[in-house]
């Protein structure tokens, strides 16, 4: 029997052994318990050495309980794992030409054959998270320009001219630094436009953004964020504010943070109250931060996901 249960993921992880197996896990819509699985393959697989976080872009309407005879712990032979028209266009399942960490868009199946019969996991259009676990593995961070589609490369090459003209008369040195995407920005592709910011580094021993970079790479003048808070934010019990004086408080201590340049996304199982208490009991005095982020529009970014045991993000197997 096949169990097709692609339109059931809410999000999954699988790792690419050195040894050819597959294993990870699946959390489904409606349900708490993961399913766990390890599988055994004896397909060679350029994708060796990589770990693989994966959700649906899209969610389809259907069945939410998952069928009573598939076990929560699944041993079992991998059948197929296929990961076609990725974007970038930097690797499938049958070929790699560059092996960078990050996010891409693709179509995923997996398919493996258990005691409770084959089972299928497709998911398209699907959006990955892919992180070469070996750090030998991984090649060189220069992307080559032939890789980007070609309206990206001449947008790059354009501004990069434009720099060069507008500074071209100056002996400064001057250094050029790429303004992340927003979410919003990488979701609209079409009008998606690289943002370039020039930094101005001043002659003379006091290199300060240079200075500054080497800073961020090695975190030594990080300092607690508590330390930071002057004057401090006061932090009353949840069980003394109202609702309402619960998210004033919350948008207060986001804001005071973003003065920082500090910022947050947070997850769809963190509310008002449970968010209150993770900033007020582990970021604020334990998370240490660069004191002049803002001055150089820098931010630090956290992700409650990353802390959410509902997210199972980094549950171990």
């Amino acid at each position: 029997m096949i169990h097709h249960l692609g339109h059931l993921v809410r999000r999954g992880e699988m790792t690419i052994t050195e040894s050819n197996q597959v294993e990870g896990w699946l959390q489904l819509y409606g349900q708490e318990t993961l399913i766990r699985y390890e599988l055994e393959s004896n397909q060679d697989t350029p994708l060796v050495g990589c770990r693989i976080t994966f959700e649906p872009e899209l969610v389809e309407d259907g069945e939410t309980e998952l069928p009573s005879e598939i076990q929560a712990i699944q041993f079992g032979d991998l059948i197929s794992l296929m990961i076609r028209e990725v974007e970038p266009p930097m690797f499938d399942h049958t070929n790699i030409d560059l092996k960078v960490d990050g996010t891409y868009r693709c179509s995923l199946q997996l398919v493996w054959e258990s005691h409770d019969g084959i089972i299928d996991v497709a998911i398209a259009p699907a959006q990955i998270d892919v992180q070469w676990n070996d750090a030998e593995l991984r090649q060189s961070d220069t992307i080559p320009e032939s890789i980007l589609p070609v309206k990206y490369r001449e947008t790059i090459n354009q501004r990069l001219e434009q720099i060069d003209k507008a500074y071209s008369e100056d002996n400064g040195e001057y250094l050029i630094s790429v303004k992340m995407p927003s979410d919003a920005q990488l979701e609209n592709l079409a009008e998606f436009q690289i943002q370039t910011m020039v930094h101005k580094v001043e002659e003379g021993p006091k290199h300060r953004m240079i200075e500054f970079m080497k800073e961020i790479s090695t975190q030594e003048k990080n300092i607690p964020i508590c330390d930071l808070l002057e004057p401090p934010i006061k932090t009353p019990l949840v069980e003394d504010m109202s609702r309402d004086q619960l998210q004033d408080k919350v948008l207060e201590i986001l804001g005071r943070l973003s003065v920082l340049g500090v910022e947050f996304k947070r997850c769809e199982h963190f509310d008002n109250a449970k968010l209150y208490d993770w900033l007020i009991h582990k970021v604020i005095p334990w998370e240490r931060v660069h004191p002049e982020l803002q001055q150089f529009q820098m931010t630090r970014f956290f992700d409650t996901s990353l802390w959410c045991d509902d997210c199972g993000i980094y549950q171990s197997l």
